[in-house]
């Protein structure tokens, strides 16, 4: 069905040997403090709202503030990463990163918080397509690259776990400052096992970078994060939303005319003419809308009506965590058996099992009654998330692996954020609707949870359906095989 495109361009090897294991080392250690920033924020909310006097209405910018950077930046630095090298980009991420924790352990009021939370967004956005680019660059084999990519995957996991955990003892020993020394130490960690084991790689035909298309791209998808975010808070047709959203569809536009028009674009929008390549990253973004939603309602639901301490979160949070991880190692050893879309599915299956026994919880279930229902929905989350990346990887050619990580993490961080606004948007309302019948806010509020939680296994059994049918698909049609990598 891609006759019309060329061959894919080799990449020359550097002159000393790739060792993949330091790489994959190097790379997880990045990604960790990436998704250790989210539930590390979230974990510390409380205690910065009541630190620094902040309001309700501006409180949800602190978290929502990296999200937003992270989401708009990521697709332009993974283009940015196979132009300019991607050890070099991965090492500015991870001092980018670094120095959004200084300014978070230093913050003595909201706009400093959200300046640290902006930098560090700008941090987690190159680390996190350069990661993955460096992976796929070092471990040329497609079967033990889906190994590698499991552990990248699963080190998201493990950010997620740690994160509450810091934050409790940070608030319990010390102060919410001192949470985020943490992300410095294995930022600088990150950055001494890249400088040490990582060569530079970058795509061997010289390229300009595409202006235009970083410039749209960030445009747009900032604005429609930011409508994503502050629409499920003020309305989503409230004035300045609309405007958000309609600004966000005019450069969106502008951004597939201009990639559309260069023979060498930022992002290359015909693979998406191939059904399977389209299909695996609406799955990426699936399982991320699923895991980092729940995540966030479960976080909710054990503070406010289990009354729970952040400490305390984290440590009940560890049986979805941990069975996260492990399947995301398992996943890693499977997908070279039974491939990642029986994977996929299986996994989204089980997640969508595990969120229908969460939603169908009361105030008063002890931890013996949900942690069946945390577990089901990690393993799911974990045997579906890396397998989803790695199919969307495999469909870009060597030379490349930038853009595929920078594609496919975009969609990975729209899926999160849709998955916190949206679901965060739907538990609000019920909320509303619900505390004035029951008269009690505990039940009120798990009410609006297990119907957020719905939603959630809604999506996931239609992301099921979906890799179902990219399964049928991919036994008829011939895969794409390549795509041009010259600039125009």
């Amino acid at each position: 069905m891609a006759s019309d495109l060329r061959a894919p361009v080799t990449e020359r090897r550097p002159a000393q040997a790739v060792r993949p294991v330091p790489v994959l080392i190097a790379a997880c250690l990045g990604l960790f403090t990436v998704f250790l920033q989210t539930t590390q924020t979230i974990g510390t909310l409380s205690a910065v709202q009541d630190d620094l006097r902040i309001a309700s209405a501006d409180l949800v910018w602190v978290p929502s503030m990296y999200t937003l950077v992270v989401a708009s930046c990521v697709l332009g630095a993974g283009a940015l990463a196979d132009r300019w090298g991607r050890r070099r980009v991965f090492l500015a991420g991870a001092a980018t990163m670094a120095a959004g924790a200084v300014v978070l352990v230093l913050a003595g009021n909201l706009a400093t918080v959200l300046a640290g939370q902006a930098v560090a967004g700008l941090g987690g956005a190159l680390i996190t397509p350069s990661s993955l680019a460096l992976i796929t660059h070092a471990v040329s084999d497609p079967r033990r690259r889906a190994g590698a990519i499991a552990a990248w995957a699963a080190t998201s996991g493990l950010g997620l776990a740690i994160g509450p955990v810091t934050a409790g003892l940070a608030l319990r020993w010390w102060t919410w400052h001192s949470a985020f020394w943490l992300n410095l130490v294995v930022a600088a960690l990150g950055a001494a096992a890249a400088l040490r084991f990582v060569p530079e790689s970058r795509n061997p035909v010289p390229q300009r970078l595409d202006w235009a298309g970083q410039l749209t791209a960030i445009g747009g998808l900032a604005l429609m994060v930011f409508w994503l975010i502050d629409g499920g808070h003020h309305g989503y047709g409230s004035g300045r939303a609309l405007a958000a959203a309609t600004a966000a569809v005019v450069l969106l536009a502008a951004f597939v005319v201009v990639e559309l028009r260069r023979t060498a674009p930022m992002v290359d929008l015909r693979l998406m003419r191939d059904p399977s390549y389209a299909a695996s990253l609406l799955l990426a973004a699936t399982v991320l809308f699923g895991f980092v939603g729940l995540s966030l309602l479960e976080v909710l639901w054990l503070q406010r009506v289990r009354g729970l301490s952040a400490l305390q979160v984290g440590a009940q949070l560890l049986a979805e965590f941990g069975t996260f991880i492990a399947a995301s190692v398992l996943a890693g050893a499977l997908v070279r058996r039974v491939g990642p879309r029986t994977l996929i599915t299986v996994g989204l299956l089980l997640a969508a099992v595990g969120a229908t026994l969460f939603a169908r919880v009361d105030p008063g279930t002890t931890f013996s009654g949900y942690a069946a229902a945390l577990a089901v929905f990690g393993l799911g989350c974990g045997l579906a998330n890396a397998p989803s990346t790695a199919l969307a990887v495999s469909h870009v050619p060597h030379g490349r692996e930038g853009e595929a990580g920078g594609t496919v993490n975009a969609a990975r961080q729209i899926g999160a954020v849709l998955g916190t606004s949206v679901l965060g948007t739907l538990m609000t309302s019920r909320f509303g609707d619900r505390v004035g019948q029951v008269h009690d806010p505990r039940v009120a509020f798990t009410d609006a949870v297990g119907y957020a939680a719905g939603v959630v296994v809604t999506v996931l059994l239609v992301g099921t359906a979906v890799s179902l049918a990219s399964s049928v698909w991919s036994r008829r049609a011939t895969p794409l095989t390549s795509v041009p990598a010259e600039e125009s």
